[in-house]
């Protein structure tokens, strides 16, 4: 087994107190998966690292013990069991369901906090140096004329993810039935509370996708309440509410 696997399942079955024998995802994915060191140097070049998304049947998203651990700062009446019907919180579940018992490259590119006249750039904690942003190159083909991933539309990320991950596929550089997007809100938090909590040492809120039962894309902020916490998400139902939102990338199968 990869070295990585082995630990990443470790630190998993650590957090959500799972015997070392249940399997969080399907063995045949873990052996299915393969990147060549000519993709992985590429990748590390954009801080892409690869994580396990456990299986619904072992991690089950929908229930307190999910939220007590994960989201211990999230404030709704539990009693009131009608917020499990809307379709916002529909949209989380089953979009969070597409990427478990998954291999996803999450983006660890540390995100800044605000500076006056929204000019952060990812890449620093203070968000001053913008030539940290490893995306940066990309910002011109996208149209994303702040020069940051702050003030950008739907449009524009689409147009982004779509150009790189065509780009990379044509020049062998990411690996197959895989393609980049934003990262999903609920591996935001997964990724962030168990592997990098420096994510939260910075206040900036960031944006994340999921498509409801229309297949139209429902917008989430996600964020920090606290050092250590992982646990605000909202959903964002206007362009004009993206003008603080940051985003980090996500390769996901196709």
């Amino acid at each position: 087994m990869k070295n990585w696997i082995e630990d990443r399942q470790n630190r998993l079955r650590e957090f959500f107190g799972l015997d070392s024998a249940i399997e969080l995802i399907s063995p045949e994915i873990i052996k299915s998966f393969e990147v060549s060191p000519k993709i992985a140097a590429h990748l590390e070049r954009f801080n892409i690292e690869w994580h396990i998304i456990p299986s619904a049947t072992t991690v089950p998203i929908d229930t307190d013990d999910y939220r007590a651990r994960l989201y211990p700062m999230l404030k709704f009446d539990t009693s009131n069991r009608d917020y499990q019907k809307t379709s916002s919180y529909r949209a989380i579940i089953s979009g969070h369901e597409r990427h478990q018992n998954q291999i996803i490259g999450i983006e660890t590119t540390q995100k800044p906090k605000y500076l006056p006249g929204n000019r952060q750039f990812y890449g620093t904690a203070y968000g001053f140096e913008p030539k940290a942003d490893p995306f940066a190159a990309y910002f011109g083909q996208a149209k994303m004329m702040s020069g940051t991933r702050y003030a950008h539309n739907y449009r524009s990320l689409r147009t982004m993810v779509n150009f790189i991950t065509e780009d990379w596929k044509t020049r062998g550089l990411i690996p197959a039935g895989y393609r980049l997007t934003i990262c999903p809100p609920v591996v935001f938090n997964l990724v962030g509370t168990i592997f990098h909590q420096e994510w939260s040492r910075t206040e900036s809120l960031e944006l994340g996708f999921y498509r409801d039962e229309s297949n139209n894309a429902k917008c989430y902020s996600v964020g920090s309440n606290a050092p250590g916490d992982f646990s605000y998400i909202h959903e964002t139902e206007s362009e004009s509410d993206w003008e603080l939102l940051g985003f980090r990338t996500a390769l996901v199968p196709e």
